[in-house]
């Protein structure tokens, strides 16, 4: 085998890797981030895909989401986390898929005897966070654009029709009593509850023994999304310092830095953001 033949049988190789679709300042990116993150981390070598799986940044704030490779070749609804790769019979298009695909990979963050308790929050979590977005205007400004190709077009109005949609619950949820407010102060107190129920002073949710789960994933960076918008009083004291814990840790440090959950321009460019 000549040295280029080897050179594109790797490339072809790479071109099947995974890819996670990810915007370093969003809830459920960081929570799939934060999940890869302990899966790698893990006492059991990771999976091949998991190894090989790569990084590409879709910046919101430039509307990287809305381009037509985006809509067209990666996510319909022009949302993020997306993960594309060869095995996958489809991209995985919403962050909970995801998170299972991973856990799919590494068990242990998923164990069996909370299983069913870890499903059921992580569903009432991110029907809280998916439940209450915000429409993005931008959709309207890229439809005025009359240079846009047929296909950029289409995939821009099923996007819109897409948010009219989510308004329509958005509105239901409010018509019934609901709020994102009261969710989210539900969702902790129940994470309170089962740290004091088997946690026993340990750093993580289920107890040290158990070790760290894709639950402990989505809470520490949800619980710094509040505190980062200045909603301290809808988390409990002892999940700041839980929180806080974590992400001193290794694997909080590799999932989340210092950095804030929220951009600011202070921060410099996001296209120069270290994944």
């Amino acid at each position: 085998m000549t040295a280029a033949t080897r050179l594109l049988k790797k490339l072809r190789r790479h071109e099947g890797d995974p890819c996670l679709y990810i915007y370093p300042f969003s809830i459920p990116c960081l929570a799939v981030h934060f999940t890869i993150v302990l899966a790698l981390r893990g006492k059991l070598r990771p999976s091949r895909e998991l190894s090989h799986l790569g990084y590409h940044l879709v910046n919101i704030e430039k509307h990287d989401n809305l381009r037509e490779w985006y809509l067209v070749e990666v996510n319909a609804l022009g949302r993020v986390p997306t993960l594309t790769g060869k095995s996958l019979p489809s991209p995985l298009t919403d962050a909970l898929s995801i998170v299972y695909w991973v856990c799919d990979q590494c068990p242990s963050l998923l164990p069996k005897e909370h299983q069913t308790e870890i499903c059921r929050l992580l569903s009432q979590l991110h029907e809280t966070i998916d439940g209450y977005g915000a429409a993005n205007p931008a959709v309207e400004d890229f439809l005025t654009n009359h240079d846009i190709t047929d296909t950029h077009r289409e995939a821009l109005e099923y996007k819109r029709d897409r948010q009219m949609k989510q308004r329509e619950i958005v509105a239901m949820n409010i018509s019934a009593g609901h709020s994102m407010t009261g969710n989210s102060v539900a969702f902790l107190n129940e994470i309170v509850a089962l740290r004091n129920k088997y946690s026993r002073g340990g750093t993580w949710i289920f107890g040290d023994k158990i070790g760290p789960t894709v639950l402990d994933a989505h809470v520490v960076p949800f619980v710094a999304r509040l505190l980062d918008i200045s909603l301290d009083e809808l988390v409990p004291p002892e999940l700041r310092v839980y929180a806080k814990t974590i992400r001193e840790l290794p694997q909080g440090q590799e999932a989340m830095g210092k950095r804030p959950t929220v951009w600011d321009p202070s921060l410099g460019p996001i296209d120069e953001i270290r994944l």
